[in-house]
């Protein structure tokens, strides 16, 4: 009994310690400024010296089709690449970027990242003139954040309106959704405290940090919509998305009931909206593939469904999938650690 008493308490100051030895990354860091946004996106030396990952293009000759990727909170190139890869073996350009969630604090945080990013598409676009169409593929609401952030600004960006014009599709990953506080300090904790890294007490003491200051937050932001009636797309990727009426028109929703982090019910309501509006949407919804795992589970299925969409324009018909894919070959080493719990 002592022997478990004295080991407890190593354990307590073990995590205490890293807590303190980790502050920068715990606490929210003070708001991004456009220089570092651009060092972290445009500039592969800088971005590394951070612990970042720039943002990394791979043209097709001779296509005219892009495809912009943003990845999930926390998401590795290593992973967001297979995702690239799929399109570039069908002959489809992309360029892709996650923005790091070390480095977000707030909905405005992702604008300068926007910004940055945006230097490279118009790079793209003046270097292939063949490129004349644009599909933007996003993960999660890391990814859907991004995406709101850069479409609200277009407009006063640099060719921001041939950007709008080419811009023919949207995939949306398991988004978009109003996560709960839960839901929200859930994915941040382990994007932030890989288990690998991070001990699984020290994880769950800073979600239960998260958890209070989102419900906090949320809280706050309600009492303020009584007089603030467009707070809440100030603050959420969510209902910012939901203001947009210039959205590509043809949109491609893959999520299921098994996903812990956005909740299909979310992601369901805002499908419902756009196809009110008049936009064309198409539902995969599968049935047994956590967060962002839907490519790992049925690698046939949602590489068919993506590429079909991307060369044709023609989205596929809804549908439903219960039995798993044959995975045997994946590696359990590819399995994003930030993902499986």
């Amino acid at each position: 009994m002592q022997t478990m008493t004295h080991n407890l308490q190593n354990l307590k100051r073990h995590s205490v310690s890293k807590l303190y030895n980790c502050r920068m990354t715990l606490v929210a860091p003070s708001e991004v400024t456009d220089k570092e946004a651009e060092d972290i996106t445009t500039n592969k030396e800088e971005s590394k010296k951070s612990g970042n990952e720039a943002a990394i293009k791979n043209l097709v000759p001779g296509s005219k089709t892009l495809v912009v990727l943003f990845g999930w909170a926390g998401c590795k190139d290593r992973y967001l690449s297979k995702y690239a890869q799929y399109y570039q073996e069908a002959g489809i350009s992309t360029v892709r970027f996650t923005a790091p969630i070390a480095k977000i604090r707030s909905f405005a945080s992702y604008r300068p990242f926007a910004r940055s990013f945006h230097q490279i598409l118009n790079e793209i676009l003046k270097e292939d003139s063949e490129i004349t169409t644009m599909y933007f593929h996003v993960f999660s609401m890391n990814g859907c954040s991004l995406l709101a952030a850069y479409w609200d600004q277009l407009n006063d960006l640099e060719n921001g309106n041939i950007i709008q014009s080419r811009s023919k599709g949207l995939i949306f990953d398991s988004c978009p959704a109003f996560t709960s506080p839960s839901q929200s300090a859930h994915a941040i904790s382990f994007a932030t405290l890989p288990p690998s890294h991070y001990h699984g007490a020290l994880r769950g003491s800073y979600r239960a940090v998260l958890y209070t200051f989102f419900s906090f937050h949320r809280g706050v932001l309600w009492l303020r919509s009584f007089l603030d009636k467009d707070i809440y797309e100030k603050h959420y990727a969510y209902f910012k998305m939901i203001t947009f009426e210039n959205l590509p028109n043809k949109q491609l929703y893959i999520y299921g009931p098994a996903d812990l982090v956005c909740s299909e019910e979310s992601i369901e309501d805002y499908a419902k909206l756009m196809e009110e509006r008049g936009i064309s949407i198409s539902k995969c919804r599968l049935l047994d593939s956590l967060h962002c795992q839907h490519l790992r589970s049925h690698p046939v299925t949602y590489t068919q469904e993506c590429l079909d969409f991307v060369k044709s324009g023609h989205l596929p018909a809804n549908r439903s999938r219960v039995a798993l894919e044959n995975t045997e070959a994946a590696d359990e080493n590819e399995v994003p650690e930030e993902l499986a719990y």
